[in-house]
């Protein structure tokens, strides 16, 4: 139900004194907050969230504006951009300075984008549910959903390109299509950038947004330094990631606050010749 508003009012000069002591007594705003609603959150009810946000992103392109179509081509473009000017320069700098130990710490970096990240998030999925906290819990929620609709994305572009691996030195503009090629675009930057994305997102202090992102960055850089992947590679992956995890932190936030509890404001109504009281409801 939409917002509505009812003001009560009782027009008397000086007002009735029942009048005058509600209002005066709501000098400020008297307001109950929507309470969000966590129940889809909880284990069993995942599976219908996850398919719920896949149909509702899946049918999203065909309600874009003008200005949406266009940043994504601006997304496409510096993809392509990244792809002719840095992905050759990239791979021969990690080539030439490749130790063991920069490899090692390398992989270790890029395993939040990979099966670190997924134990981490189960994790602190299964600690928030034990202590009862299920606004936090729902950030991881928003995290697993965005990586594994990231991943998701990033399966036919992968085997639609064919994209040849840096370190099978067959330079970078080597695509043999619907084969097991699949360097492009990189699934860890995805999953690290669909990480950031909700948590930046989700979260009021803007450094925790800054740290997450550089940590996502970081993965890109490691996946980089094993050649692994080119520079477009990570670009792509990270700009799929970021998309999708912020659209389903702001999808999935939505729909808990539309099952949530009504919100009402309490406001006092005072002017020449009578006083009341303004009560707005959200349902």
């Amino acid at each position: 139900m939409g917002p509505f508003s009812s003001a009560w009012r009782r027009a008397a000069r000086g007002g009735p004194v029942l009048i005058q002591a509600l209002a005066l007594s709501l000098a400020g705003t008297a307001a109950w907050a929507q309470s969000p609603d966590y129940r889809r959150d909880r284990f069993l009810e995942l599976p219908g969230l996850l398919w719920d946000d896949a149909r509702t992103l899946a049918a999203a392109p065909g309600d874009w504006t003008a200005s949406e179509w266009k940043e994504a081509g601006l997304g496409a473009a510096a993809v392509l951009g990244v792809a002719l000017v840095l992905d050759k320069p990239f791979d021969q700098a990690a080539l030439r300075n490749r130790t063991e130990s920069r490899d090692r710490l390398a992989r270790d970096v890029a395993q939040v984008g990979g099966t670190g990240g997924l134990i981490l998030m189960g994790a602190a999925y299964g600690g928030f549910t034990l202590i009862g906290k299920p606004e936090p819990r729902s950030v991881v929620v928003d995290m697993g959903i965005a990586t594994v609709l990231a991943q998701v994305a990033i399966l036919p572009l992968k085997y639609g390109f064919g994209r040849v691996r840096p370190a099978d030195g067959l330079g970078n503009d080597a695509f043999k299509p619907f084969t097991a090629n699949d360097s492009f675009p990189s699934g860890h930057a995805a999953q690290a950038f669909a990480m950031a994305s909700v948590l930046s997102l989700r979260t009021e202090n803007p450094w925790i947004g800054y740290c997450a992102y550089g940590a996502a960055g970081l993965v890109a850089l490691a996946r980089i330094e094993t050649r692994d992947h080119f520079g477009s590679d990570v670009v792509a992956g990270g700009l799929v990631g970021t998309v999708i995890g912020r659209s389903v932190a702001k999808l999935d936030q939505n729909r808990r606050l539309r099952s949530g509890k009504a919100q009402i404001t309490v406001s006092p109504l005072v002017a020449p010749g009578f006083q009341g009281l303004v009560v707005n409801a959200r349902f």
